[in-house]
């Protein structure tokens, strides 16, 4: 690379710019030569320079996905301009703007970056002797993504970390209001405006929101946004509001997680028993608002001890998740099937008599028993009984139904197994309480 600066004159321009100057290899990012300035501001000899990329000294160049991207826009459009921070040799970084263009040297493109270090400029010394000069270090260095709007004019200026969350290039996202608008979730957007309207107006100290913002790739991550009115004009409306945005994507996949464990049971993927009392209760609401019959059916699958103690707990497991799969794939959109303990399961029939209950009921029992399950190169068959009670006609409570119900199973167990049996017990006589 050094005949390119064989030239006295140019070497003499070349070393003597007050900036530093890079010549890079566009499709490996490579150093290929520096000026003296350029090695040492970062604290490196000429060697140690030559042996680093632009991914190694600019923090913000993500892989060589983002180059590539990078690479791209230099082409399209030149000089390209690009804010972001060199990584200096004890580990500090500092702003930079750097000017690209490309130029042709003995056939291949190269590209050549002019660095200007922000830090020492006499613009930047000026501001961070006002009050908004924390305010542009916060809005250029903070991890999280920070913006500044402008209310009267709409104009917004993202910091290069919120375009770097939401994958963008520096010199991408039109900055105007609308631009923010249009990446939120339409589910989320007019929930996030009203918060921000009731600040603007001064109803709340702070706008406050979480939502999804969709990113340059088109896919939704979640952010927490924290703002507050930073000016008003005389008449006291909102002219300037300053703000924050942080990705929360990983808590909120947390907190779905946990969730999930929460309510689902971990082996069939149905509801668990606590979140079935609730989804229960509001069925059987809807069915007494409403005066809709409503029936519910306690499953319990038949000798399953002798199924562990034959083949094993695992073996055990696969039983249950394929009577799952297997009931599930008969039952109407509207019932729900949850697994109420063990081996035992509920299952809720809304706009569903007893009689009718007991038809569906009897055909899930008649398919599981033509559909064993596969099991060492032979077919493993088991059986389940079930016990139905109905409202209002059995009880008018949940209790009463879950204790109807359970009798109605017992008698089945009792009188041989493999049976599905309609409580026998009325509405009208007292039932006992099962919790």
């Amino acid at each position: 690379m050094s005949e390119i600066l064989s030239d006295g004159f140019y070497k003499t321009i070349f070393d003597g710019c007050s900036d530093a100057i890079y010549v890079i290899d566009p499709r490996t990012s490579h150093i290929l030569e520096g000026n003296t300035h350029a090695w040492q501001e970062l604290g490196l000899t000429r060697e140690e320079l030559l042996g680093h990329s632009v991914l190694s000294l600019q923090s913000d160049v993500i892989n060589e996905e983002h180059w590539g991207q990078i690479a791209e826009e230099i082409y399209k459009n030149q000089p390209f301009t690009f804010i972001g921070r060199h990584q200096h040799k004890n580990g500090s970084t500092f702003p930079v703007e750097v000017y690209t263009s490309v130029i042709q040297h003995q056939g291949s493109d190269l590209f050549v970056s002019i660095a200007r270090n922000l830090t020492r400029t006499s613009m930047q010394r000026e501001e961070f002797r006002s009050n908004d000069a924390r305010l542009a270090y916060a809005l250029n260095e903070a991890a999280d993504g920070m913006w500044d709007w402008n209310v009267e004019t709409g104009e917004v200026f993202f910091s290069p970390q919120m375009k770097k969350m939401l994958k963008y290039l520096p010199n991408e996202m039109e900055p105007h209001v609308d631009t923010w608008a249009q990446a939120v979730h339409p589910d989320d957007l007019e929930r996030v405006m009203a918060a921000l309207q009731k600040h603007l107006e001064g109803n709340i100290d702070h706008y406050e929101a979480e939502y999804q913002i969709k990113n340059r790739s088109g896919e939704y991550i979640w952010v927490r946004d924290r703002g507050r009115v930073c000016r008003r004009d005389d008449q006291g409306n909102a002219s300037r509001v300053v703000g924050m945005l942080h990705d929360i994507t990983r808590s909120k996949m947390l907190e779905e997680q946990l969730r999930q464990y929460a309510s689902y049971d971990d082996l069939t993927g149905l509801l668990n028993r606590r979140a079935g009392y609730i989804h229960f209760r509001k069925q059987l609401s809807y069915a007494q608002r409403y005066e809709q019959q409503f029936t519910l059916c306690l499953l319990d699958l038949d000798h399953f001890k002798s199924i562990n103690d034959a083949h094993g707990h695992l073996v055990g497991d696969a039983v249950l998740k394929h009577f799952v799969e297997v009931l599930n794939a008969s039952l109407r959109k509207s019932d729900t099937l949850m697994r109420w303990g063990g081996e035992e399961f509920l299952l809720l029939l809304p706009k569903t008599d007893a009689k009718s209950a007991k038809r569906l009921v009897v055909q899930l029992k008649e398919k599981v028993q033509a559909t064993s399950m596969a099991f060492e190169g032979r077919e493993l068959a088991y059986t389940f009984s079930a016990g139905l009670a109905s409202f209002p006609k059995h009880s008018k409570d949940m209790d009463g139904l879950i204790s109807c119900a359970d009798d109605a199973l017992y008698s089945a167990k009792e009188a041989g197994r493999n049976l599905v049996i309609i409580s026998s017990h009325s509405s009208e006589v007292e039932q006992q309480p099962l919790f």
